[in-house]
């Protein structure tokens, strides 16, 4: 057996916190969603934060945090799972973009396991979104433990204080 050199070594746990691929690998895909699984998640992802000035869901990578974290997560993936196929069944791959918007309004206002399911894809799309340094630091600006000289409050808070 061949050991890894120190160096290597190092090099690969940097490489595997930062989630990048060692050279001469391919890039890092799914582990717990099928192929076609983990498109549709990537498509329902952007549909749920959009790229704007900041990259949208997809391109910040929650697609794969969502793989990651779900492995062996048995009830939320059936949940998922089964939302899949719902919407496979009603030719969502198929549709333009504003029928899927639809689509997914639709599922957010139905009663039952459509609903679950969207609500529990949209919870688990915005934390995995705001966990990554697109949407914490891109879109909601935070810059780390800084001081602070004064902290304003909410600007709300100021309009009541006004009138009080």
């Amino acid at each position: 057996m061949v050991r890894p050199t120190r160096r290597e070594a190092l090099v690969s746990i940097a490489v595997g916190i930062s989630g990048q691929s060692l050279p001469g690998q391919d890039a890092p895909g799914p582990r717990t969603f099928s192929a076609s699984d983990y498109d549709l998640l990537g498509i329902l992802a952007d549909l749920i934060l959009p790229p704007s000035d900041t990259p949208g869901a997809r391109a910040a990578g929650v697609p794969l945090i969502l793989d990651e974290e779900l492995a062996g997560s048995g009830e939320t993936l059936d949940v998922l799972r089964a939302g899949f196929k719902r919407l496979r069944a009603a030719g969502f791959e198929a549709m333009s973009e504003p029928e899927r918007v639809a689509a997914l309004t639709r599922a957010s206002e139905s009663p039952g396991a459509d609903r679950d399911f969207f609500e529990t894809l949209k919870s688990l799309t915005i934390e995995a979104y705001y966990s990554t340094e697109a949407g914490l630091v891109e879109e909601l600006g935070y810059q780390g433990n800084t001081y602070l000289a004064d902290f304003p409050g909410c600007a709300q808070d100021h309009e009541l204080e006004d009138r009080g």
